[in-house]
C-alpha cells in the first residue's frame, strides 16, 4: 500500500469537525484507486451523495471510480441496527468486494449508539479480520472540543490501531489554522514534527512544520522558543 503505510496497516485520523477527515479518507480512496486497487469506504455520517460532490469538489471522481468498479461506497445509519449485526455485514462486504483498502468514517457515529464494550469489542474483530486479509484500513474519530484534547473513541481504541494521526486547529494571533502530526506508525520510523497543512480544491497539503511555538496539542500555543534552546544558544 502506497503512502507509506504497511499494507495491512490500521491507521486512525482524529480531529474535531472541518480538520478534513473525510478529505483524507477520501484522498486515500483516490490514492488507493490511481495505484490499481479496489477501495471500500463504509459511511456512517455522510450520505453517498455528500461524499461523491465533496469528492468531486476536490477534483476527485468517486462516480467514475464506481464505474470502473474499483470502489464501493456503503452508506448506513449507526442506529439501524445493533453493533454485532453492524460487524456481521461490514465483514460480509469485504469478503464480497475483496478489497486492497478500507476507511470507515466515521467510528464516532458508532461510539454513540453503542456501550463502551460493544464497541471496543466490534473495533476489535473488525480491525483483527482486515489485518487478517492483508487490507491497508483508515478510520476516523472526532474530537469534542475545537482546539487541543483527544476524541473518546481515540483513548479507547488507540492500541489497537498501528498509526495515529491527529488533526488539530490551531488559534495564531487571530487566526485559525490547521496542524497535523503522526503520533505513531507501528514498525516505521516517522517524522515527528507538527506541521501545518492547508486545504482548497485540489485537496490537503501538508506544509512547513511549526516553528517557534508549542502547546499546539492541547490547544494552549504559545509563542517563544523552549527555554532550553535558549541557553544553548547562549553558551
Amino acid at each position: 500500500c502506497g503512502g507509506g503505510f504497511f499494507r495491512d496497516s490500521i491507521i486512525l485520523a482524529s480531529g474535531a469537525t472541518g480538520t478534513g477527515k473525510t478529505l483524507l479518507v477520501t484522498q486515500f480512496m483516490a490514492g488507493g484507486f490511481n495505484s490499481g486497487e479496489r477501495c471500500l469506504l463504509f459511511a456512517f455520517e455522510e450520505s453517498k451523495d455528500q461524499l461523491f460532490r465533496n469528492a468531486a469538489a476536490w477534483g476527485m471522481d468517486f462516480e467514475r471510480m464506481e464505474k470502473k468498479e474499483r470502489l464501493k461506497v456503503v452508506n448506513r445509519y449507526p442506529h439501524a441496527m445493533a453493533m454485532e449485526d453492524h460487524l456481521v455485514e461490514m465483514m460480509k462486504i469485504v469478503e464480497d468486494f475483496r478489497p486492497n483498502r478500507v476507511a470507515v468514517d466515521s467510528l464516532s457515529a458508532l461510539e454513540r449508539v453503542a456501550s463502551l464494550r460493544s464497541f471496543r469489542e466490534f473495533v476489535m474483530a473488525f480491525t483483527s479480520f482486515l489485518k487478517e486479509k492483508e487490507t491497508a484500513g483508515l478510520m476516523t474519530s472526532t474530537t469534542p472540543n475545537l482546539l487541543g484534547g483527544g476524541s473518546v473513541t481515540e483513548k479507547h481504541i488507540s492500541t489497537l490501531t498501528d498509526s495515529i494521526i491527529l488533526l488539530r486547529y490551531v488559534e495564531s494571533f487571530g487566526v485559525m489554522r490547521r496542524s497535523l502530526t503522526v503520533l505513531k506508525m507501528r514498525g516505521s520510523h516517522h517524522d515527528r514534527d507538527i506541521r501545518e497543512y492547508t486545504i482548497d480544491g485540489r485537496g490537503m497539503h501538508i506544509g512547513d512544520r511549526f516553528h517557534d511555538v508549542s502547546g499546539i496539542l492541547s490547544g494552549q500555543m504559545t509563542h517563544g522558543r523552549p527555554a532550553a534552546a535558549t541557553l544553548e544558544e547562549h553558551e
